[in-house]
């Protein structure tokens, strides 16, 4: 009976992991993120993040919460960045200048280290170099 009740939880989406998709506009892109919102130990997930730049974007960064490296094991990010560097507790993936009109998607792999319980901050920020260009706060819930 209680197995039945997780089965049947889990394909209604209640506690699987049906992703979420987060938009934000600043003047010089548009950012759309596309993450889970609840994830469970052991279990992998994608993150899709789409940048349509609507202006030039000279240094674009894109800028990871630390949620995406803390209880969580990045198994790659495609296409590879130009090069990766940390600004405090995040991750900055930079990139070649986007145009007008220019998309950039990034995908990354994941997968949750089991022991791994809680909230953790995947934020999402585009910079062009260190000007935030636009922002999609987000906390992914990490059950056992």
């Amino acid at each position: 009976m209680l197995l039945s009740v997780g089965v049947l939880l889990a394909l209604t989406g209640a506690i699987g992991q049906p992703t979420q998709t987060l938009v934000a506009a600043g003047a010089a892109a548009h950012l759309r993120v596309e993450v889970p919102d609840v994830v469970r130990g052991g279990l992998l997930l994608r993150a899709r993040i789409a940048v349509r730049a609507t202006r030039t974007i000279r240094h674009p960064r894109i800028i990871l919460g630390p949620g995406f490296f803390e209880g969580l094991q990045v198994n790659t990010i495609e296409p590879s960045p130009q090069s990766e560097a940390s600004r405090g507790p995040q991750v900055v993936l930079s990139y070649a200048e986007l145009r007008a009109g220019d998309e950039l998607v990034v995908y990354l792999q994941l997968q949750v280290n089991p022991t791994t319980i809680g909230e953790q901050d995947t934020t999402v920020q585009l910079d062009d170099e260190t000007d935030v260009v636009a922002r999609v706060a987000h906390t992914t819930a990490v059950l056992p």
